[in-house]
């Protein structure tokens, strides 16, 4: 009965002080100061009456103020308007009585960047938070009264920050000038607590409370009472304490027991609980409340510990990207709907990109149950070059240890991303903070430099190799063991970056602040060459490839045994940097309609089957062998049973079926069940098959190809007839575009399969670009592969319209040659080239010339063609279908249109090497 009478008190006491919240939203006066002499003598806008208007929160874009931006960036999203400078903003609010003698508090939620306050003109504070609310106590002038209010937000950079780092780009969330979310004047007692920290005791089930107490102007004695509610309101216990409050301020800390039963926060059971402080003297009682979880972050030997297990990371990026407003949201609903898409994705790790969230942000994870990696707006080139900005990186870490330390999901800090400079500053900026708050682990900074206080490690590469994984291979029987076997947990950096193609149909998503002038011109190139129609194909071909990759991507970290997770860039897009379109979904966390998150979870989730295969194409005469591992790190162990496995057709049919029995399976490994044997001897048909296995609800699937004629090919010579019968069954061979020339004036049908080595082209390759060709323009200069599979060419080499595995030694072989100016021509098999260039590559394609019939398949067959069955396959069913009566090209061309494609008389000029992409990527 105590305990229910403390709560209604509690609770009685927080509904009054509610009442003593002024709420600032709404019109202000409003004038740019572009030239900043606002603050100088005799042109002090604060002691001015603005003129212009303006609705707070929110930003100058939003309300059409600045300077109107005629420019269509091709390398980010396009601000309507722009401005870069002062703003100021003003209104009057009148104090009530009731607040005479009480602590009042100006909060400003989020500004961007240096903010200064005056009352009545005369200045009151000045801050220069960017990751947290700024705050500015207003007691000694706002006393009973009407009074104007003049805030100046500078949205200059302060400091040198480089152009990246996502709390201050302009390729993302905007450098936006304007006050967000909440914006308000509170009043508070004269001793009233300033700051709760929450520190949970997990092993002996309670939490330590500290309570950092305003400055009485006197010593007081008081009561205070300590209440702890489960998410449903229920009391968990409570206790009350005589205190002593000497005067100048001072800290209390005291410890409330929670008892056996307390649950325990984690990504499977985000339990939270809430903490009320209600604290009494004469001088008045004040409240603050917090939520928390119980919950106990370690550094385990290969991976991050959660009360006692082991965590596999499997994470995405948050860039702060919001295309509508240009700034961060501050509302939980719309961060509660990032979060649970990230989480039906079977994701349970989002890092914020070099920039800290609101706390929205923080309340929608501490909800769902998700771990959150958090950051300083740190991407810089010279780190320790600037005292200044040093110092500011200090206070900003501090305060976002404080505003955000008692969400559970914050398990994770880092300085920032790819910094380069002086280590030893990052490093000590680790072991303060790990002095100040132990409740987190720490890192000095993704990538480039692993150092000793280091308590995880985030990046591309360690001592012992390269860890990051950024494509798949048609073999799925290799890891990053070796690679991330180092002294702390090492979470695989930025993972995946395929790009593919845009989708134009998102164009009409873009209703508020940032216009995307960068599809349109990408739209309007591919229009000026021919191929608009195509658009949403090279969407869908290119789209399907990334899933395809994502799933390798994943699966092989996840393989990794002692991997401590991956950081995947990304699951949505990022349209900076380039225009980089890599995500699954778009930029507003949306489905492209590309994968659903039942079929994503298959392969990312927290238990996943994995089958260990040596290749991808068979012949009947082989035996599939896949060795099967069980990825776990779900809630409890899985007890003894039987893995289900059957290998089926493109009809579903199944062609062999059978079990592994497997022992428990304990939380928090990976662990091998056995191997599943197949053999191949009952296929004759050519085509896919697909290997599935289920546990319990668990299901995943491989694809494999099964090629019966796995007899090499023979090749004719250069002009020679092949195709059985006689007559028009028949079809000459070419090898250089001057046989094929001759033949076609007679009026033969040719199947021209030049040397690659002279074509006049680009190299092809089967994984799609790495991030964005803009940023990154290096080979291979194509987004994906749109293939014609319907066309009869593919008759005996059935496939999709993307490409998948069996394609990876004949793109990796390939070369696309230029097919702009041929209007009327559709290449059969066409690399999709950089959406910012949009020309027509083809690999292959035919054409009516004369009275001949053109087939070209720019393959390379000189090259072990018998080591290669796919490209055997390939070529084997393109001879099949030009010496059959299907061959009958629709297309008619000249044969001065076809000179230039073959100019035989020197080989290409050297491309671009991946050695220089990789000192590119790691800034060297």
């Amino acid at each position: 009965m105590k305990k229910t009478f403390l709560l209604f008190a509690v609770l009685f006491v927080v509904a009054g002080l509610r009442a003593q919240t002024m709420d600032l939203s709404g019109l202000w006066r409003f004038q740019f100061d572009p030239m900043g002499f606002g603050m100088t003598p005799g042109s002090e806008l604060y002691l001015s009456r603005l003129g212009g208007s303006i609705a707070l929160p929110g930003s100058t874009d939003q309300a059409g103020l600045g300077v109107r931006n005629e420019a269509s960036y091709v390398d980010r999203l396009s601000r309507r308007f722009e401005y870069c400078g002062m703003a100021w903003y003003q209104r009057e609010v009148v104090i009530p009585s009731s607040w005479s003698g009480k602590d009042i508090v100006l909060t400003l939620e989020r500004c961007h960047w240096a903010t200064t306050v005056y009352v009545d003109g005369e200045q009151a504070g000045a801050d220069e938070r960017l990751s947290v609310p700024n705050r500015f106590s207003l007691t000694s002038l706002m006393t009973p009264g009407v009074h104007t209010l003049t805030i100046c937000v500078d949205n200059r950079l302060k400091y040198p920050m480089d152009q990246w780092a996502h709390g201050t780009t302009e390729y993302t969330q905007t450098n936006w000038n304007g006050i967000v979310g909440r914006i308000e004047l509170e009043a508070r007692p004269a001793l009233n607590i300033k700051q709760m920290r929450i520190d949970p005791d997990v092993d002996n089930r309670k939490i330590h409370v500290r309570l950092h107490l305003g400055a009485g102007k006197e010593a007081a004695k008081g009561e205070l009472a300590l209440q702890v509610t489960g998410k449903d309101g229920k009391p968990v216990n409570s206790v009350t304490v005589p205190v002593e409050l000497p005067a100048g301020g001072s800290e209390i800390s005291h410890d409330v027991e929670l008892g056996k039963n307390v649950r325990l926060w984690d990504e499977f059971d985000p339990a939270l609980y809430r903490l009320t402080a209600v604290l009494k003297s004469e001088l008045g009682a004040d409240t603050c409340s917090s939520v928390f979880g119980m919950r106990k972050v370690e550094q385990g030997k290969h991976h991050i510990r959660i009360n006692g297990h082991n965590v596999h990371l499997r994470g995405v990026l948050d860039c702060a990207v919001f295309p509508i407003t240009g700034y961060p949201s501050t509302s939980t609903s719309d961060w509660a709907r990032i979060m649970s898409t990230v989480k039906s994705y079977g994701m349970n790790h989002v890092r914020f990109h070099s920039w800290c969230p609101p706390r929205a942000a923080f309340e929608a994870a501490d909800s769902l149950g998700l771990y959150l990696q958090v950051e300083l707006p740190m991407w810089i080139k010279d780190v320790g070059r600037y005292p200044q900005r040093r110092d500011f990186f200090e206070k900003e870490m501090y305060a976002i240890l404080d505003e955000y330390g008692n969400h559970p999901s914050f398990i994770l800090y880092c300085n920032g991303n790819e910094n380069e400079g002086d280590f030893a500053v990052l490093e000590d900026l680790v072991k303060k903070g790990q002095a100040y708050d132990n409740r987190r682990l720490y890192s000095a900074s993704t990538a480039r430099t692993h150092v000793a206080s280091d308590q995880f490690y985030v990046s591309h590469v360690t001592d012992k190799g390269w860890i990051t994984v950024y494509e798949g291979k048609p073999s799925t029987d290799w890891d990053r063991s070796k690679e991330s076997d180092i002294d702390v947990p090492v979470i695989a950096h930025e993972t995946g970056q395929r790009c593919m193609y845009p989708d134009f149909r998102e164009i009409e998503k873009y209703t508020g602040v940032l216009e995307p002038r960068n599809f349109a011109v990408f739209r309007e190139r591919l229009t000026r060459n021919g191929m608009l129609e195509q658009a949403h194909d090279f969407f869908r071909a290119t789209g399907a490839h990334t899933v395809l990759q994502y799933k390798e991507v994943n699966e092989a970290l996840m393989r990794t045994s002692n991997s401590g997770g991956f950081q995947l860039l990304g699951l949505s897009d990022f349209p900076g940097q380039g225009s980089a379109f890599v995500g699954i979904l778009d930029a507003f966390w949306e489905s492209k309609g590309l994968v659903t998150p039942e079929k994503y979870r298959e392969s990312c989730g927290p238990v996943v089957i994995l089958a260990r295969l040596p290749k991808r194409i068979f012949s009947p005469s082989e035996t599939l062998a896949a060795r099967m591992d069980v990825y776990q790190f779900g809630p409890t162990d899985i007890r003894r049973g039987n893995i289900e496995w059957w290998l089926a057709d493109e009809d579903g049919k199944r062609i062999e079926a059978g079990r592994l029995s497997h022992g428990n399976i304990v939380r928090g490994g990976v662990d091998s069940v056995g191997v599943v044997r197949v053999s191949l001897d009952k296929i004759s048909q050519t085509g896919k098959y697909t290997l599935h296995a289920s546990l319990g609800d668990v299901h995943n699937e491989w694809d494999i190809w099964v090629y019966p004629d796995n007899r090499p090919v023979a090749l004719p010579e250069n002009g020679e007839q092949f195709g059985a019968g006689s007559g028009a069954s028949e079809c000459r061979w070419a090898t250089t575009w001057e046989q094929a020339r001759k033949l076609l004036a007679q009026g033969e049908r040719v199947l021209l399969v030049p040397d690659v080595k002279k074509v006049k082209g680009r190299k092809t390759h089967f994984a799609s670009h790495f991030w964005n060709p803009i940023m990154f323009n290096w080979d291979p200069m194509i987004v994906g592969t749109l293939i014609s599979n319907e066309h009869p060419a593919f008759r005996d080499f059935p496939t999709s319209y993307y490409a998948d595995w069996q394609w990876w030694d004949i793109l990796n072989n390939a070369r696309a040659v230029d097919l702009t100016d041929m209007r009327t021509l559709t290449p059969v098999i066409q690399s999709v080239d950089t959406y910012e260039e949009n020309r027509k590559l083809g690999i292959a394609f035919e054409a009516k010339v004369g009275t001949g019939s053109l087939f070209v398949l720019n393959l390379d067959i000189a090259k072990e063609l018998e080591k290669r069955p796919a490209s055997c396959q390939l070529l084997r069913s393109v001879m099949n279908y030009v010496t059959s009566s299907d061959f009958q090209p629709q297309t008619t061309l000249g044969a001065y249109e076809l000179d230039a494609l073959f100019d035989m008389t020197k080989d290409n000029k050297s491309e671009n090497k991946g050695g220089a992409a990789v000192e590119q990527l790691l800034n060297r």
